[in-house]
């Protein structure tokens, strides 16, 4: 694993060098609002399948993704009004908007487990929001760590946490952005949004009051 210590005046240095190195098919652990995740190109079907095993997953579980902004959103899925409240009201920050996926490329197929969904991220992180502005399309957003139930994988807040969690795995994420240790949240929240029925999927920094309030607003 390639360790960069991150500096904030090389902030476009060190986000241009990432981005190369996910157009060439590597995963990048990298701070977001939440904790430590790990980014690979949502579009790159080998790139994904070394991503599932990287985290010990089945196919059976989808992984959601960092949008570069709306209207990418809009290309890669159902996007609608619902969609739209929620976004101006919580993006940046920890909500995913989960929603019907209608692009035809396979990695996001596969990301999305065959649900025919897929969860979108916009974390207010700077360093999480340029990789996906700089890539100009999706990434992974998963947490940074291996299976907890094979392995015991906890929620990475520090680069050696990810450090730890790999360090004795064959398959291990090509780069880690050393951003320091991020204060502990939880999760973000997770919407399903289907037309305009919504279902809370998980709850977390923003609650589902705040969600139901944003939804009856006039604009």
């Amino acid at each position: 694993m390639l360790i960069i210590d991150y500096q904030k005046k090389y902030h476009i240095q060190t986000i241009k060098s990432c981005v190369k190195a996910l157009k060439q098919g590597k995963t990048i652990a990298y701070p977001t609002d939440t904790s430590y995740g790990l980014a690979a190109d949502a579009t790159n079907l080998k790139a994904i399948k070394i991503l599932y095993k990287i985290k010990e997953r089945g196919f059976k579980q989808p992984i959601h993704v960092v949008v570069p902004s709306v209207a990418y959103a809009k290309k890669i899925t159902a996007w609608n009004s619902v969609a739209v409240k929620l976004a101006r009201k919580f993006w940046p920050g920890p909500l995913t908007l989960v929603l019907g996926l209608r692009a035809k490329r396979k990695g996001l197929r596969v990301l999305s487990a065959g649900t025919g969904f897929i969860g979108l991220r916009c974390p207010k992180n700077n360093i999480a929001l340029d990789l996906a502005k700089y890539f100009k399309r999706s990434i992974t957003a998963t947490s940074a760590n291996p299976s907890a139930h094979i392995s015991g994988g906890f929620d990475s807040f520090s680069a050696s946490d990810v450090i730890k969690q790999f360090e004795n795995k064959k398959c291990q994420p090509d780069i880690i952005i050393n951003a320091g240790r991020l204060p502990k949240h939880k999760p973000s929240t997770l919407v399903k949004i289907d037309g305009n029925q919504i279902t809370i999927l998980r709850q977390g920094p923003v609650s589902e009051k705040q969600i139901r309030i944003a939804l009856k607003a006039k604009r």
